[in-house]
């Protein structure tokens, strides 16, 4: 499997539901390959993965999306393989513990310490992430990734005031 194969099986199972942009999509098939190392023990995919400003990038994912620009990837680029049972797990993870943060709380984690990108991360040099580095990281865990992300405070204003989100929508 390819990281282009996460990317389109991504937005086939849930470009729908959620906003895909090419910066979201990056951050969630990095998670992905992060989950199945950490709790499945395998690469998920065998391309590169490289530290680039904004964290964590499969340049393979990021120029069959980059025609996109900062919009919303409706569709998937080339053919959608037929996901193994692996594959589908590691999705469902990855978007039950990721899939509602923005791509910018999913910068946020990437860049967080003990992450696999700041440990390489050289300004510009798009040095390889390995599978090694991610073992060694925190990426992948799941516990307190909802602290100080803007899914949680809207989480909580919708708690707080059920009906604000529908007043802002509508001023």
């Amino acid at each position: 499997m390819q990281s282009l194969d996460v990317a389109n099986l991504l937005i086939t199972r849930y470009g729908n539901e959620i906003e895909l942009t090419n910066l979201k999509l990056n951050k969630l098939v990095y998670f992905a390959q992060a989950i199945s190392l950490r709790k499945y023990g395998t690469p998920l995919f065998d391309d590169e993965i490289q530290a680039w400003d904004y964290g964590p990038v499969e340049p393979k994912v990021y120029y069959a999306f980059n025609q996109f620009g900062s919009g919303v990837i409706r569709r998937p680029q080339g053919d959608v393989t037929i996901p193994s049972d692996l594959a589908t797990n590691v999705i469902r993870d990855v978007m039950e513990s990721f899939g509602k943060l923005t791509a910018f709380d999913l910068v946020r984690l990437s860049h967080r310490d003990g992450s696999a990108w700041k440990s390489v991360y050289v300004r510009k040099a798009n040095k390889p992430i390995t599978p090694e580095v991610i073992i060694k990281s925190r990426d992948g865990e799941v516990k307190g990734i909802m602290e100080e992300t803007l899914a949680l405070g809207v989480a909580q204003v919708n708690r707080k005031w059920p009906n604000a989100m529908r007043m802002l929508e509508n001023s």
